[in-house]
């Protein structure tokens, strides 16, 4: 478990992150290929005991938008296609616990940047697919988030007609046809086209609206790759 430190065995999510100047100033040997790049590198500081606990600090892909808007296709899509990522829909974690009110979708966000977080340790930053996460909001302010480099958001949108038929069209358990559903699916489609870019960081936006599932995953898969390439030379 990451957040358990190897020295006093205490459970922090608060270490101290940094980033050694060369890869001469860790504080223990690696073999000559426990690390893929040096870029990547970097220190988290047990606040306890001053344990320093080397690990991956990569980039982490979010991939976002309304129901409806083609997350779960577009990554159905890409399956097996994309080997530079571990790609995964984040529904995967979704408990009824996380409806709390108070602090539900915080202790979401952090369970998956967790989750993120160790995935990379094996040398290969997450792909995350789910609707929030494409508002950089619920990601910057997590204490998980000092774990990763660079966050990459993209928000998948389309016309709003389109979406009501696609949602209307969806079978009745998930409630989609549900007035108020329909309407903060609307809403959050509207306000990712128009607020969206001028997020901080801001988010990309790839309107779904006439295009096959096949050239959206297309276009997603090329945003990774633009997304990955400098933190990840190589990246194919």
């Amino acid at each position: 478990m990451f957040n358990v430190c190897v020295n006093c065995g205490h459970y922090h999510v608060d270490k101290d992150v940094t980033v050694p100047a060369t890869a001469a100033e860790f504080p223990r040997p690696r073999s000559q290929d426990h690390w893929q790049q040096d870029a990547w590198l970097a220190i988290a500081t047990c606040p306890r005991c001053g344990c320093p606990y080397p690990f991956l600090q990569l980039p982490l892909l979010l991939v976002g938008g309304a129901s409806a808007a083609g997350k779960t296709a577009i990554l159905h899509e890409l399956s097996g296609r994309f080997a530079a990522a571990v790609l995964l829909e984040a529904d995967l974690l979704w408990l009824k616990e996380f409806e709390a009110p108070s602090d539900g979708d915080r202790r979401f966000f952090e369970t998956w940047l967790r989750m993120a977080k160790n995935i990379g340790q094996s040398g290969r930053p997450a792909a995350l697919f789910g609707a929030g996460l494409a508002v950089p909001e619920n990601i910057e302010q997590c204490l998980e988030r000092r774990y990763f480099g660079h966050v990459h958001y993209l928000a998948l949108v389309c016309e709003e007609d389109l979406l009501r038929q696609r949602l209307l069209a969806r079978p009745a358990w998930r409630k989609s046809s549900q007035a108020e559903q329909l309407a903060a699916q609307l809403d959050f489609n509207s306000w990712l086209q128009t607020d969206g870019p001028h997020q901080t960081p801001p988010v990309t936006l790839l309107d779904t609206t006439g295009t096959s599932v096949r050239d959206s995953a297309i276009a997603v898969k090329e945003w990774m790759k633009r997304a990955l390439a400098s933190a990840m030379p190589g990246t194919s």
